[in-house]
């Protein structure tokens, strides 16, 4: 699987994976060689994953992928973004970049469009369901965490609340701050990125809190 800068389809790549950010990229590239996916060699063979940059870029990016040489050989597009404050913008907001671009235009998250050739589609962090909830893919990997058993999490609450309510520090990008305090009493994920926390094996990539998205990796490749 092609992690390049160059922002060209690589030849014989089958899928395209346009995410927003680099993190989101990587925890994508490394979900995809994960173990939880081995099963299928398609994933880590045939899908190349690309950071699209800021949701503004969405637009523009789908118009100049597709006149890339080799776009006529993909026979899937896939966006991935977050929610943030707003599920529904962000919805319409990804339907309007595929209809700019001239491009099939799915109806909602986890569903694919198609016109005979190629399928699009979508998904929203932290859901990555039809189901329509604010959020991000911080968001989403706290919950992988919680869900496999890791302690200190209600205790970070816990501590961000109390210097909220003391008025000692307020803090807007709360989803952000959660994670990275969780990376930060840890030995081994301590000042990491999300994506090279996941490299460095912080997420289990068998969680249930993925399943919304190997179902949607699996329509996507059939």
């Amino acid at each position: 699987m092609a992690d390049r800068e160059n922002k060209s389809i690589v030849k014989g790549m089958q899928h395209l994976i346009l995410c927003e950010g680099k993190d989101a990229q990587l925890f994508m590239i490394y979900y995809l060689n994960s173990k939880a996916l081995a099963d299928n060699k398609q994933y880590s063979e045939v899908v190349q994953v690309e950071d699209f940059g800021g949701n503004e870029q969405l637009s523009s990016a789908l118009k100049l992928w597709s006149k890339d040489p080799n776009f006529q050989n993909l026979k899937s597009l896939v966006v991935l973004r977050d929610s943030e404050t707003d599920a529904q913008g962000a919805v319409d907001s990804i339907k309007t970049a595929f209809k700019k671009a001239e491009l099939p235009v799915p109806s909602c998250p986890h569903q694919f469009e198609t016109d005979g050739t190629l399928k699009t589609g979508f998904l929203l962090f932290p859901e990555c369901s039809s189901d329509l909830k604010n959020g991000t893919l911080e968001d989403l990997c706290l919950s992988v965490l919680e869900e496999s058993g890791v302690t200190g999490i209600s205790e970070i609450d816990s501590f961000l609340s109390d210097l909220e309510k003391r008025e000692i520090r307020i803090f807007p990008r709360r989803f952000k701050t959660r994670l990275h305090t969780y990376f930060s009493i840890t030995d081994d994920f301590v000042s990491l990125k999300i994506g090279e926390a996941a490299k460095a094996g912080a997420f289990d990539w068998n969680s249930p809190k993925l399943d919304q998205i190997k179902s949607f990796l699996e329509e996507m490749i059939r």
